[in-house]
């Protein structure tokens, strides 16, 4: 990954073939059984986590445990290692560190160094409206 000076600070820079490697692991996320497997995984440290640990952890039916696994193994995010009839799966965690510093850098400072939450027009609107004491339409 990139990083461009941008105005006193450094942001990061995806470049579209890093984007298109990011998006399938944003898409492996981005389902709530999913995120409750990487917990207990990344709970159990480098040793990993066999499979039925994990569905007995989630009360998850094989079947389905099965498929969250494969995506999220398919798309780089858990790594399987057979061990003896248990498959454990441990975390792979550059690919989440490279995703979780282009996501860090995206809510960072921004030029001036403040923080982005409240810094837009409507922010400074309501401000100005709460200080003159007038009633706002959307109950700000």
């Amino acid at each position: 990954m990139r990083y461009v000076k941008k105005l006193g600070s450094i942001a990061p820079e995806m470049t579209e073939p890093q984007a298109q490697k990011q998006v399938p692991i944003l898409a492996a996320l981005a389902q709530p059984t999913r995120l409750q497997i990487l917990d207990r995984v990344s709970a159990s440290g480098q040793e990993g986590l066999a499979a039925g640990e994990i569905a007995r952890s989630l009360r998850c039916p094989a079947s389905t445990l099965s498929f969250h696994l494969k995506e999220l193994s398919r798309n780089g995010v858990l790594e399987a290692r057979p061990e003896g009839r248990f498959i454990h799966y441990t975390l792979r965690r550059p690919a989440l560190q490279a995703l979780a510093g282009y996501i860090a850098g995206l809510a960072g400072p921004t030029r001036n160094g403040r923080s982005r939450k409240g810094t837009g027009a409507k922010s400074l609107r309501r401000t100005r409206a709460r200080a003159a004491g007038q009633l706002t339409f959307f109950g700000d």
